[in-house]
């Protein structure tokens, strides 16, 4: 039986043999390829940086095949180069695709892969889906300075560096360090990178641990890891010192409160030493007025603190009247056994006034709704105080006239520093009640302090005639547009009618395919022939067709449902513009035309004809120059540039479409966008810093016929410090002089290192004293006397220019200035980012600076963002009237400008009373903050309304032309926390 079957298949064999040994076509094994992914989605990817992706080709058949090459569709995306190879049944390999995003915004295209697989078709080309979205990356860190404070030798203080990333793509973060003291500062996250999610915010730790007695200043560098990201710095500071008792903290701010509540705060002494200390207890000094008073200060056994106690005192703090409140002490009796010398005393301070939590609006205006139907709007809920505070016992009391209902159930809800919450509220009048009135009301818990809030809420009822309107258009066309990219179109409702429409909540209905998106409109009324306009975002995900509705409601018994069909189709090809949607923002009439730019892409190996260019909506303001004839044939791998100006007619939401129509299918379509303002009216709005920063820069003239006023001006500085006390300022004071080059000797030699030529290095630039005075040095009216006393050998004053290079790359940036053969004589570490910039210069002589002032003032708005309330330059200097001032050798007449240019205080270098004049200077730099620069000029200053906290302010501020502010009175100054906002009329 087996040799039967042998003989069989030998016959087989040899008929296959004398059939030449070949199968059938139809029988022969077929090759397929196989791609992983299937698509290639880049996703959000960074502006300038390339983001790779690999895709896995593989043989799925049981043949082999080649692959000759692979190919993109769009401009920025390439494929490595690599070598026609096969790809045998079974084998693999893989094609690396990079995407480089040149600018912000979606692309979509084909990934083309050449191939003789069977599966693939005679055109013999694969075609993968690819896209992504170029967006921004980087990373934003609210301080530019971190001051650990005086840290005992060997201990560890740790602070928290707050880093956000505000993008929607990935951030790859690093964290480095750098310096002269970099080695005394450190952080768990040095030295390898970490990612920031969208929208996330990480506390990255920082610990500082002395390991040398002194000041120590390093920087913290951190970037994101792309080649065109710099980095943020931030200053780093501390002082290692010696001592064994620590008190923290040393000095108590209650921040405000409002009359009749109370807020406690702790103070922690520690016996850090390893002998017991005496311990006497606790008393309050200069408590005037009781508005201080000590809750708990627990007794110790035997009155030791043995070595490593700890003993914690509750203060507490209770204003009762309005008004200001003198800060007040409280002395320690904690000291080594065996000693006589007082112990340490904590300053208390606090302030009248309310809660630091804002309600806005203030009151809530509902305005007109129609009876019938409903309306909502929000109270927000603004935390203005340093500390998280908790939101509690919401409550609404309607008083007349219809009904308020609180939108959501009232809860308890934290609001963290400097962040807001929402309490949504829902207006429904009664029939033939007309007004309504309500009041809302929360407790805001701030720490032992708790205040209640108040918001009146108002509106009214009012019955509406049927409303008569007409959508526009009918159906919301998108057209084509590529997969993954955005277009923004508009769907509007116009009042035909001779009366008022009421509108309520325009919006995406629900059911609506998720491509199209908008932001709900709030409830309005129309007067006759005004519109209101939806503005609808379409972004398909894929190819095909998408659809959906917009929808609103009016004042019709029959008809008040608005219904808008939206449509549009999601297309892959070698044709595109960019962007798809062009926003112009505001623009006020009359004050001429907006341009912006689109460029077309024919990314197509053929020519690509588009056969007309045309505007659908609010055409009339939008002009299109492209300089094309059409039909117009577009070269193959060509680019054309395009202009899209927008100058309104009217005022209002304008939106138009722009259809690129080619040979076949839907249009391309480009979303225009603006809007434009016929009131020519500017709001600019201020909050009040609560805790001031100044860095202070005194620039002290160094010539022959300075001595005297040097000696007056160290000898006077507890004065200049007055008002720095009093408000608790953190500042940094440095000095320099208004010698650029070096003496060339004579009958004088001045100290500190660079014999008068300290080119706006701080003085001394040998370090023989510290060289940036802060409130933790010690001795600092010895200090500032020795740094003032700057010597008399120079002749040549350029105290403008000296300032410049002082805060000017490479001194302001590093420990040592590089061109010198002096160590650490660089000024890094004085200048932040968040302090206020005061400039106050000495001399008895002109200044002969080789720019002219508007440069040196251009140069210090500069330096802060062109925020003018952040400098300030003052001048002591020779006066207008010489006759009053013989002593000075000319006058300052340039100091003098710069001063009045940014709001500073010129005092005569004559003055009789030197304690005065810096008092003067000391009250404009670390008072509150009295000016409020405007963002444009107004067309009318008699037309200024300022308003705090909501109230208008008619009197106690000024208006100074020459530096565009608004400038309160001393006694004027809104509080710590206040909310400023100053509207005017402005031109073009």
């Amino acid at each position: 039986m087996l040799g039967m079957r042998w003989v069989c298949v030998a016959a087989c064999l040899m008929a296959l043999a004398g059939a030449g040994c070949d199968r059938p076509s139809s029988h022969r094994a077929p090759s397929g390829l196989g791609a992983s992914p299937e698509k290639l989605e880049f996703g959000l990817s960074a502006v300038g940086v390339t983001k790779t992706m690999k895709v896995r080709l593989s043989n799925r058949g049981r043949a082999p095949f080649r692959v000759h090459g692979a190919r993109a569709t769009l401009p920025n995306v390439e494929v490595a180069p690599f070598d026609a190879f096969e790809l045998k049944a079974g084998g693999e390999r893989e094609v690396e695709v990079r995407f480089t995003a040149d600018v912000e915004g979606a692309v979509a295209g084909m990934l083309e892969v050449l191939t003789d697989a069977d599966n693939v078709g005679r055109e013999g080309v694969a075609k993968l889906g690819l896209d992504g979205q170029g967006v921004k990356a980087l990373v934003e860190v609210p301080a530019r300075a971190l001051d650990f404070g005086n840290v005992e030798l060997g201990q560890v203080e740790m602070r928290e560096l707050v880093v956000r990333n505000p993008t929607r793509v990935e951030s790859p973060v690093r964290v480095s360090f750098d310096g002269a003291d970099a080695d005394q500062f450190g952080s768990s996250e040095a030295g390898r990178s970490f990612l920031l999610r969208p929208g996330e915010e990480r506390r990255v730790p920082l610990s500082f641990s002395p390991q040398r007695l002194g000041a120590a200043a390093a920087q913290v560098h951190v970037g994101v890891e792309c080649p065109m990201c710099e980095p943020v710095v931030v200053n780093l500071s501390g002082t290692g010192i010696a001592t064994l008792l620590e008190v923290t903290p040393l000095r108590v701010d209650f921040g405000r409160v409002p009359v009749g509540a109370t807020a406690e705060e702790r103070v922690i002494v520690r016996n850090l030493g390893t002998e017991a200390m005496a311990y006497g207890g606790v008393k309050l000094l200069d408590n005037t007025g009781n508005a201080f008073r000590v809750v708990s200060a627990p007794p110790v056994a035997a009155g030791v603190l043995a070595a490593g106690a700890v003993a914690e005192i509750r203060v507490a703090f209770t204003p009762t009247a309005p008004g200001p409140v003198r800060e007040a002490r409280l002395e320690l009796d904690v000291k080594p056994l065996g000693t006589s010398k007082p112990g340490p005393k904590v300053s208390l301070r606090g302030e009248v006034g309310n809660s630091c939590v804002a309600l806005q609006p203030d009151p809530l205006d509902f305005g007109v709704v129609a009876e019938g139907m409903s309306a909502t709007r929000d109270v927000q809920v603004i935390n203005r105080c340093r500390t998280d505070v908790l939101l509690s016992d919401v409550a609404l009391t309607t008083k007349k006239g219809g009904y308020f209902l609180l939108a959501t159930a009232p809860s308890s809800l934290p609001i963290a520093a400097g962040q807001s919450a929402a309490v949504p509220i829902t207006f429904m009048p009664r029939a033939g009640l007309g007004e309504g009135a309500a009041e809302l009301s929360v407790k805001i818990s701030n720490g032992a302090s708790i205040s209640t809030e108040v918001v009146e809420v108002k509106g009214t009822g009012k019955v509406f005639a049927p409303c008569e309107y007409v959508l526009e258009p009918e159906v919301v066309e998108f057209g084509s547009v590529p997969v993954g990219s955005e277009v923004t179109l508009g769907a509007t409702v116009r009042n035909t009618g001779t009366s008022e429409c009421f509108l309520k909540g325009m919006q995406v209905a629900g059911g609506s395919d998720d491509a199209f998106r908008a932001e709900r409109l709030g409830n309005q009324v129309l007067m006759p022939g005004q519109r209101a306009r939806l503005l609808v975002r379409f972004k398909p995900g894929s190819e095909g067709e998408f659809s959906g509705m917009a929808e609103g409601w009016v004042n019709h018994a029959s008809a008040g449902h608005l219904l808008v069909p939206l449509h549009g189709q999601g297309v892959q090809g070698c044709f595109s513009v960019q962007p798809t949607s062009l926003d112009f923002g505001i623009t006020r009439l009359t004050c001429g035309p907006r341009e912006r730019e689109l460029i077309v892409y024919n990314d197509c190996p053929g020519p690509t004809t588009v056969r007309a260019l045309r505007t659908e909506g609010d055409a009339s303001d939008f002009k299109v120059s492209h300089g094309l004839a059409f039909p117009a044939v577009l070269a193959p791998k060509s680019r054309v540039a395009m202009k899209v100006t927008y100058e309104p007619s009217s005022d209002g939401d304008d939106a138009a479409a722009l259809r690129f129509d080619l040979a076949t299918g839907a249009p391309y379509t480009v979303g225009l966008m603006g809007k434009g303002v016929l009131k020519n009216e500017q709001t600019d709005e201020f909050v009040q810093e609560a805790q001031a920063k100044v860095d202070v820069l005194f620039v002290v003239d160094n010539s022959g016929s300075m001595m005297d006023e040097q000696q007056s001006l160290g000898a006077n500085f507890s004065a200049f410090l007055s008002h720095a006390g009093e408000a608790g300022v953190d500042y940094h004071i440095a000095v320099t002089t208004t010698g650029l080059e070096r003496s060339s000797g004579g009958w004088a030699v001045c100290p500190g290192g660079a014999e008068g030529g300290e080119n706006g290095r701080f003085f001394p630039v040998d370090n023989s004293s510290p060289r940036i005075i802060t409130p933790s040095t010690p001795g600092a009216e010895a200090v500032f006397a020795r740094n003032t006393n700057v010597g008399v050998c120079h002749w040549n004053e350029q105290g403008l220019e000296a300032m410049y290079r002082a805060l000017s790359d490479p001194l302001v940036f590093d420990m040592d200035d590089p061109r010198t053969p002096q160590t650490l004589d660089g000024n890094a570490g004085f200048l932040r980012e968040d302090a206020k910039l005061a400039i106050i210069a000495v001399t008895d002589e002109e200044d002969f600076s080789p720019q002219p002032v508007s440069a040196y003032e251009t140069f210090l708005l500069g330096l802060k963002g062109g925020d003018r309330s952040k400098v300030l330059f003052s001048a002591i200097a020779g006066p207008g009237d010489l006759t009053t001032c013989p002593r000075a050798s000319s006058t300052g007449s340039r100091y003098i400008q710069l001063a009045q240019a940014t709001g500073g205080v010129v005092e005569s270098i004559c003055t009789p009373n030197w304690a005065e004049s810096l008092e003067r200077i000391s009250e404009n730099a670390f008072g509150p903050n009295r000016s409020f620069p405007l963002s444009e000029t107004p067309a009318d200053t008699s037309r200024i309304v300022v308003r705090v906290d909501g109230g208008v302010v008619t009197g106690g501020w000024t208006y100074d032309a020459a530096s565009n502010t608004v400038i309160f009175d001393v006694d004027k100054a809104p509080q710590p926390g206040a909310s400023v906002q100053i509207t005017y009329p402005v031109g073009c």
